[in-house]
């Protein structure tokens, strides 16, 4: 029945992973998991086989509900990439204010602002500088691109220990979110095998990593990766108003396209807004205690 259980969680954790901007941390917490799921895998090294027993039927869950889940998105993204893209432009929009609450926790120093201006620097230089042609599926795997999937599937695991924030909002940010869905939707192993090292590197050593920083420096850190999503938003809709994505409206003309995408738009920050406000927020923390 607990395998069951913990399986069931974990589909539901999936299930908000696949979805940029919906947080599987999030759902821990709401399902009273998230503090013995990071025990689990803090001590995954010191206690081998309890922490394994625990997360496997987790870990199962998740995986399923993701690989059933890329069948619905991989064609989404490719019929219909503006309305997609716009999805995921709210999904990200919705959750600033809750960055921005947990980065004023406690109070705020200037010193704190130069985290935030360096990663949204940093953005917008990506944002600049990358072609958008970096926005398609890739197909093929080279040196630089496992490199890449590796050290984006590495802040995505990271991701895991921060609710709210979610690790495929990571992959969406740094461009190859298409790519992992459409290789996990085909099981392209090759494809996928950068990104699982660098998740399991996240899990293993950067949420540790990530733990120390919110303990010690825990508005730093916020603003960091505030500034981090806020200067991703410029690279989403890039993507939403690529040339390509304005021929793909739903087979609808192109008002009615254009409507569509600003509905999705609505849709997304609706989402992102009532899975981080502080009502579910402070439900999730009632549960843990």
């Amino acid at each position: 029945m607990r395998f069951i259980k913990d399986l069931l969680c974990g589909a539901v954790m999936g299930i908000a992973e696949i979805i940029p901007g919906v947080s599987g941390g999030t759902m821990a917490v709401l399902m009273n998991i998230y503090d013995k799921l990071i025990g689990a895998i803090s001590h995954l090294k010191e206690q081998f086989k309890k922490s394994v027993l625990y997360l496997l039927p987790i870990v199962l869950g998740m995986g399923l509900s993701i690989l059933a889940l890329s069948h619905v998105i991989s064609p989404l993204l490719q019929n219909y990439p503006m309305q997609v893209n716009f999805l995921f432009l709210g999904l990200v929009i919705g959750i600033i204010p809750m960055l921005f609450r947990r980065a004023c926790k406690g109070g705020v120093k200037p010193v704190h602002i130069l985290p935030f201006i360096i990663t949204l620097a940093i953005m917008i230089v990506l944002a600049c500088f990358y072609s958008l042609t970096n926005s398609s599926v890739i197909s093929t795997m080279d040196a630089g691109t496992f490199i890449r999937f590796a050290l984006v599937g590495f802040l995505a695991a990271v991701c895991l220990i921060l609710p709210g924030i979610s690790g495929s909002m990571i992959m969406v940010i740094f461009g190859i979110y298409a790519s992992v869905i459409a290789a996990i939707s085909k099981l392209n192993i090759m494809m996928l095998i950068p990104v699982a090292i660098g998740v399991l590197c996240g899990l293993l050593f950067g949420s540790k990593i990530i733990d120390y920083c919110l303990h010690r420096f825990p508005q730093a850190t916020f603003f960091a990766i505030l500034g981090l999503v806020s200067g991703s938003t410029i690279s989403l809709v890039q993507r939403a108003l690529l040339p390509e994505s304005a021929n793909k409206v739903f087979t609808l003309p192109g008002a009615g396209g254009i409507a569509v995408a600003i509905v999705m738009l609505a849709v997304g920050i609706v989402v992102s807004l009532f899975f981080t406000s502080e009502r579910m927020m402070n439900a999730g923390e009632a549960k843990e205690d």
